[in-house]
């Protein structure tokens, strides 16, 4: 009896931590469209090489 809550709690115990960590927030079409949006707007410059590090970065 014992084993087996222990092998269940192992077991949920994983199983929540590989769906946390599967969980990766992706960003949307409107959410990309909007980036695109923003850094069309921003003159700021070397603005190229923000976005570039952001990418590697993500």
């Amino acid at each position: 009896m014992k084993l087996i809550r222990i092998l269940t709690l192992t077991v949920a115990a994983s199983a929540l931590t590989m769906i946390a960590v599967s969980c990766k927030e992706e960003k949307g079409p409107a959410a990309k469209v909007g980036d695109k949006i923003d850094d069309a707007l921003d003159a700021r410059p070397a603005e190229g090489i923000r976005d570039a590090v952001e990418k590697v970065t993500e």
